[in-house]
């Protein structure tokens, strides 16, 4: 009897497969704690079955028949399909051996989508397990060989002998498995569903894995954990200039360090903007991995940074790679520290040697790394997402320590579903969770405040009096009246050496500004900067990096410095908007204290186009500012100690009048439908159009465009796709989106390469990004 085949090039049959999946799983659990894999018994015995049936439906004779010559197969795509067979005889067998209805649900939802993702209940029962309108799926059941599938797998296939919807019939109608599904508590149903995609994960990886590395197995299956030390914070802190804020970091950092408990799952880091939120976390993230790995006697952890935007994500990776000594040296040491995201570099290093691409993409894909660096997005995506891509990585969640920057940029109507599952996934694995923000939400709930309790928090805000912001939105200003007033004060700014900050709602608004206050700035010698999404992020990055360097400017943006961007500035104007945007902009605003106490000096506007519309009203939820509105009530001038009860107000009040997404928590737990997060988080993507632009700032974007010619010019279809997944963080660095319009044709502007436009050059300068001149 000859063996079934699994693969076509590698070539191996079914057997060899599975015992490779089976190894390589064996060897992802082998990296997770023994408490997260042993808090549910049947974890070790759901994950062997599910390698060992998996690929059931590959013993079809329309697959075995395409794997063996898959250029010459002329069959249905439909016919060879595997993934529903699958998961229709692994009920049957599950059944069998007596297997519980949730558990045989876990089992049919992992094979079922193992190609294609989590799929809902719904779909699962009335899709996946149901026979096609020409029958393909049933006559393929009929010709599957138990025989060799047994032979294959290790499983006893005999006395099976139901037809191919028989086991979906008998698993949802006999067994009301659904109704078992959503009888969970809430809290149950949502630990459930993380278990379930926890599983899920796993087979995901280990599918891939040893084919991935099929020539250097051990490099998948070996590798060091290192350690972290907390000592190197210090010395990296002695290195630093020295601020008359030093003293109080210190405090702080003492404080978080004395509070720290590692049999605490959930905690806040709630300080002023400027405290050094980084280096503080830093420091307690290295004592805790420390701590966990000397009390649990058990592997160490792995830390994941979260932050929203792109600009502080790199700020971010640059002082972890100083602490850890590996300045400017991005891409290196990658098993160490990885970075993860939309522009982070194509590349792993391991051992001080680059690892060929299709190792590097493997790797980055899933996380290979003791601290990876990344976005809200690729978190939330992680932990939500249905698709392979994220959900392969899902694993690494559960026993890691998750530090989330920034938390206030989470939009209200997912901090129920974050709330909730972050906490069942510290329930359900071992992992810690970490929120930080000087404007804190409180999303999470019974967290532990690691710089105390109340008064603790209040006396810390309290000592911090850097700046002052004077309330002058209730008399709203047209944008040329305003820009006006500005152009009255630049002589003062410049005979003071000032550096100031206006940031505006709109880009437009942002652009009309700019326009005017380069010609008043013209003789006085002082640089003046734009920072808006009209930006390509390389552009926003040097800019950055110049505002830091100290000197005296004038900086127009948009919100793209609100929060984290670490810069210091002796007045700051901003367009009014919600409460905790304003805070954060004002935490630009004499950061290091250097002008002594109220010497920032921070103005709300609210300003009006030349038709009287609101640029708030253009971007902002109205609830949001009406909260805002409410809580500055009764106040013409606030100064920085008070902002922590006034956000505190404002985010009590929020709660109850917002959607917090309570919907959205218990369809992901009873497996629905649910809104797609990545639009929930950022917007609807498909109502923008982006561009790759050439700048006088980047000598090499015309390298890159060449190198994108070249990939879009190669034939092979998966070398193309992997240049192109190489390319893609270059690219980004160098691309502009805009939002689609009724009169925006791209063809306009742009050269069509590929799926990708080229903006033609006359649109776009360093200075004032992108202006396709529509207005």
């Amino acid at each position: 009897m000859s063996s079934l085949v699994s693969h076509y090039q590698p070539s191996l049959t079914l057997a060899e497969h599975i015992e490779s999946v089976k190894r390589a799983a064996d060897f992802l659990l082998s990296n997770h704690s023994r408490k997260t894999v042993t808090k549910r018994p049947e974890t070790r015995n759901i994950l062997d079955a599910i390698t060992r049936c998996h690929d059931f439906g590959k013993g079809s004779p329309a697959f075995q028949e395409y794997i063996r010559d898959p250029e010459s197969y002329r069959g249905s795509s439909l016919a060879k399909s595997h993934a529903a067979l699958s998961a229709a005889l692994s009920i049957l067998w599950a059944r069998k051996e007596r297997w519980k209805p949730l558990s045989i649900l876990v089992l049919a939802e992992v094979i079922a989508g193992h190609h294609t993702g989590f799929h809902p209940l719904e779909y699962l029962k009335n899709v996946c397990l149901q026979p096609d309108d020409d029958g393909l799926l049933e006559e393929q059941w009929d010709g599957l060989d138990y025989g060799r599938l047994s032979q294959a797998t290790s499983l006893d296939l005999s006395q099976i002998s139901a037809g191919f919807e028989d086991g979906g019939r008998w698993l949802f109608r006999r067994c009301n498995v659904e109704k078992e599904l959503q009888g969970l508590p809430l809290k149950e149903g949502i630990r459930f569903r993380l278990w379930t995609q926890f599983v899920f994960s796993i087979l995901l990886e280990a599918d891939k894995a040893l084919l991935a590395f099929r020539d250097q197995k051990r490099l998948y299956l070996s590798g060091t954990r290192p350690a972290m030390d907390p000592a190197l914070v210090d010395r990296f802190i002695t290195t630093l200039p020295a601020t008359p804020l030093d003293s109080l970091r210190q405090q702080a950092r003492n404080q978080v360090l004395g509070n720290l408990d590692e049999q605490h799952r959930y905690f806040t880091i709630t300080l002023p903007t400027g405290v050094g939120k980084t280096l503080t976390a830093a420091n307690w993230v290295f004592t805790l991995r420390q701590r966990l790995v000397a009390t649990n006697n058990d592997i160490p952890a792995k830390i994941i940074v979260v932050l929203p935007y792109l600009s502080i994500v790199d700020q971010t990776e640059q002082i972890y790679r100083q602490l850890l000594g590996m300045e400017d040296q991005r891409g290196v040491a990658t098993e160490f520290l990885m970075a993860s995201h939309s522009l982070s570099e194509r590349s792993y290093e391991l051992e001080g040697e680059s690892l060929r691409q299709n190792y590097s993409d493997f790797f980055l894909d899933t996380w290979r790394s003791e601290l990876v660096i990344t976005t809200f997005d690729q978190l939330l995506l992680a932990l939500f997402s249905s698709k392979t891509r994220y959900l392969m990585r899902f694993h690494q969640l559960l026993d890691s320590i998750i530090i989330m920057d920034e938390i206030q940029a989470i939009p209200c109507r997912l901090w129920d579903p974050v709330d909730q599952v972050l906490r069942a996934l510290a329930a359900e694995g071992e992992a810690r969770i970490l929120m930080m923000s000087a404007t804190q939400p409180a999303i999470l709930q019974n967290t532990k405040e690691l710089v105390g309790d109340n008064e603790e928090v209040a006396a810390i805000f309290g000592r911090f009096k850097r700046y002052r912001i004077v309330l002058r939105h209730r008399q709203p200003l047209k944008l040329p009246s305003f820009i006006n007033e500005l152009r009255d004060r630049v002589p003062e700014w410049a005979a003071k050496a000032q550096r100031v900050l206006i940031t505006l709602n709109t880009r437009a608004s942002c652009r009309a500004v700019y326009d005017e206050l380069c010609e008043a700035l013209e003789e006085t010698g002082i640089s003046i900067y734009l920072l808006s999404a009209d930006l390509t992020p390389f552009d926003r990055l040097q800019k950055i990096a110049k505002i830091k360097s100290g000197y005296p400017c004038i900086v127009v943006s948009t919100q793209t410095v609100e929060a984290g961007v670490d810069i210091d500035m002796d007045v700051v104007i901003r367009d009014f908007a919600p409460l905790d945007s304003i805070i954060q902009i004002a935490g630009r605003c004499n950061r290091n204290n250097r002008k002594g106490d109220h010497g920032g000096l921070v103005e709300v506007v609210s300003l009006q186009s030349s038709k009287g519309k609101s640029y708030m009203d253009m971007i902002y939820d109205p609830v949001l500012l009406n909260v805002s509105e409410e809580v500055f009530e009764g106040y013409e001038e606030i100064g920085e100690e008070e902002v922590l009860s006034l956000s505190r107000r404002y985010f009590s009040l929020l709660k109850m009048r917002r959607n917090i997404g309570k919907e959205i928590t218990k369809a992901f737990a009873r497996w629905e439908e649910f809104p797609d997060i990545r639009s929930l988080f950022r917007g609807d993507a498909t109502k923008q159009i982006s561009f790759i632009t050439r700048s006088d700032s980047d000598p090499q974007v015309d390298h890159w465009i060449n190198k994108l010619r070249e990939a879009l010019a190669t034939e092979d279809k998966w070398e193309r796709r992997s240049t192109l997944r190489r390319l893609a963080g270059r690219l980004q660095k160098r691309t502009v989106t805009v939002y689609a319009r009724s009169d925006l044709f791209p063809e306009d502007y742009a050269e069509p390469v590929g799926p990708f436009w080229l903006l033609k050059d006359g649109y776009y300068s360093s200075d004032r990004g992108i202006d396709l001149k529509l207005d």
